[in-house]
């Protein structure tokens, strides 16, 4: 309501009544003729789903003032049928067998007037096949470990199959891999070999009787011991792309799927396994069926990780959500605004710009050549990626600088100017293993890792181990003996707040030390000469040996002696070979120099040692407080 000023007279009563009979006839106009009628066409339904060979009727409420009703036109037009056709209604069929979703477009236009026209979407999905395994009350598809003589039985999950006949099942190679028993439509049971000299590789198919393209694939990995569902087997064989052989790299397979899915994953194998660092980060190619959703905010503005490999190399690409499987482990992460785990896809589009903090000058590691993988899986001692010494450095309750690690970009993509944000810790790349879901009878796997490989002797073309989750949680990772004091014969190496420990060589005490799987020698600052052909490695004119000392912050200490070799002449004399146990190379960290060296202990210490990992926030009974490394090694001094 508007209130003015009074008026100073009256309005006389004629021109008050002359006043509202106006009103009145302005208010009660005449009705306007009816407009000549428009043809308009409805359809229903809306929208639908088919599944092979199943059909929808498309119906079509025609206005025109004949009655004339419509034609119908699909699109793509050799994508399934019409089978009934008449001017209200269509039945379209689709195809048989196919192997890929289409949306199927279904117009019809009116007769009376061909400009006029409606059209529904009907979306075509073919049938699919999964397989999985109950590992306690958890159903898993990922590859799967077992030990000799063991048994897994294995269930097949069929979409879209109208004939519900179910799968044909097979295994490969077809000898010495295992048998099959208890065959049927949905459900199979694999048998191990009673007897394996050396770790082997079944892979057991299923194929849908309704199509043969719809087709599961399970890896199953038998071990002469320690086999089970919280062991994961890791290779060292050069890496995932021919002809580009990669030293001292161990990889692994996970299971990667949309957030509470089960039928649309992937299978990705070449994933490099890494002590040192913390969350999974994998080229989009090697997902290129995944449609991820990332974290947007208000503004359209989308999340984006840089990741520093070297002070001359990084990875760069958007945060997206997942879940994991890895062996019988799952990662889930429930938090609020979050489906799934943080993950770090890699990028590899040449034309993305990437802000100049991130890269700094240096190399981005965007395709399997260049990064010697098909992704990291990143299993060190903190459970984000932006987390030291327990305390989260991107979260802002830290003091100083943000690091560069989280941007956000707009819609179109980065600028080279942004800088690094403040992201909450739920929203970042997230070690999967404090994550993991129970299954255990002690309870979930999710204090750390072990990592245990058998000893090399010299160059030799391939290596396997296993990766096992869970630090005493189950009988394949105890560890300790609690009645010791001194921990049985693991020597535990507490850590700093900027998560090193100290190792003395050559009388120098180099504060900045770490154990990191994904670092393919010892690393270390020294004297040996470089290489001239590969100039990240020592090249001495003679076998080197060392021993050094290494010391926890508060609590282990012991001698570790290794030896270096000339790696150009390493690499010439065994040209398909993958494993080297006398690799080492300088310390190329951006640290080095300005505030303090290290030793990065990395896979050739890993032979013939099982090495632990625990995760800041996790308990392992009998141990010191986490986070730490340990090892098997000489006694403690």
């Amino acid at each position: 309501m508007i209130f003015g000023r009074k008026l100073s007279g009256r309005m006389p009563l004629a021109g008050l009544l002359l006043a509202t009979l106006a009103t009145s006839f302005a208010c009660f106009k005449a009705a306007p003729e009816p407009a000549t009628s428009a043809v308009s066409i409805t359809l229903s339904p809306s929208t639908t789903t088919l599944g092979p060979g199943q059909d929808v009727i498309v119906a079509a409420n025609v206005y025109d003032v004949n009655g004339q009703g419509a034609t119908w036109t699909v699109a793509p037009f050799d994508f399934g049928s019409f089978t009934k056709t008449s001017t209200t209604s269509v039945t379209y069929t689709a195809p048989a067998s196919f192997s890929t979703a289409e949306t199927v477009t279904i117009t019809a236009t009116s007769i009376a007037d061909p400009t006029v026209s409606s059209s529904v979407q009907v979306s075509v999905i073919p049938i699919t096949v999964s397989i999985s395994v109950f590992v306690g009350t958890i159903s898993v598809s990922s590859a799967q470990t077992l030990t000799q003589g063991g048994q897994l039985a294995v269930t097949a999950n069929v979409l879209n199959d109208v004939t519900s006949k179910g799968v044909k099942w097979s295994l490969s190679p077809a000898s010495g891999a295992g048998l099959l028993t208890s065959v049927a439509p949905f459900q199979v049971n694999y048998n191990a070999p009673s007897t394996v000299s050396s770790p082997i590789t079944a892979t057991l198919t299923a194929t849908a009787m309704a199509n043969s393209s719809a087709v599961a694939n399970m890896q199953i990995s038998v071990l002469p011991s320690g086999g089970g569902g919280n062991v994961a087997l890791v290779t060292v064989d050069g890496g995932p792309v021919p002809g580009e052989g990669h030293p001292n790299a161990p990889y692994t397979t996970i299971l990667i799927c949309k957030p509470g899915s089960t039928s649309a994953c992937q299978n990705v194998g070449g994933i490099l396994v890494d002590t040192g660092s913390s969350g999974l980060r994998i080229l989009q190619s090697e997902i290129p069926l995944l449609k991820l959703a990332g974290f947007a905010d208000t503004n359209g503005n989308t999340l984006h990780n840089c990741f520093p490999v070297t002070d001359k190399s990084f990875i760069w690409g958007p945060v997206m959500q997942a879940d994991i499987y890895i062996a019988g482990e799952i990662a889930t992460k429930a938090a609020p605004g979050v489906n799934g785990v943080p993950i770090h896809v890699i990028s590899e589009s040449t034309n993305e710009i990437v802000p100049d903090s991130c890269s700094n000058g240096g190399t981005n590691l965007n395709t399997a050549q260049l990064l010697g993988a098909n992704g990291i899986l990143g299993i060190g001692p903190e459970p984000t990626d932006c987390t030291v010494g327990g305390k989260n450095r991107c979260d802002g309750t830290q003091p100083g600088a943000i690091p560069n690690v989280y941007y956000s970009c707009l819609s179109s993509g980065c600028l080279s100017t942004d800088s690094p944000v403040i992201i909450n810790d739920n929203l970042q790349v997230a070690n999967p293993v404090p994550l993991f879901a129970s299954f255990s009878p002690t309870g979930p796997d999710v204090n750390g890792v072990i990592l245990d490989l058998p000893a090399a002797t010299g160059a030799e073309t391939k290596l396997q181990g296993r990766l096992i989750f869970g630090i005493g949680t189950e009988t394949d990772s105890l560890v300790f003996d609690t009645a010791d004091d001194s921990l049985g014969n693991a020597t535990v190496f507490t850590l700093d707040a900027n998560d090193h420990f100290t190792t003395i060589l050559n009388g120098r005490p180099l504060t900045g030390s770490s154990i990191a799987s994904g670092a393919n020698a010892v690393r270390f600052p020294g004297s040996l000469p470089v290489c001239t052909a590969h100039d990240q490695f020592f090249c001495p004119s003679a076998l080197t040996n060392f021993s050094a000392i290494n010391q926890g912050a508060t609590h282990g200490k012991n001698t570790v002696d290794f030896s270096v070799g000339n790696a150009d002449e390493l690499f010439l004399s065994n040209p398909s070979t993958a494993v080297f146990d006398t690799l080492g190379g300088p310390d190329t960290s951006a640290a080095c120099g300005k505030t303090s060296c290290g030793v990065v202990w990395g896979l050739p210490f890993f032979y013939g040692r099982k090495v632990y990992t625990a995760i800041a926030g996790q308990t392992v009974s009998g141990a010191p407080a986490s986070p730490w490394w340990a090892y098997y090694g000489w006694p403690v001094l």
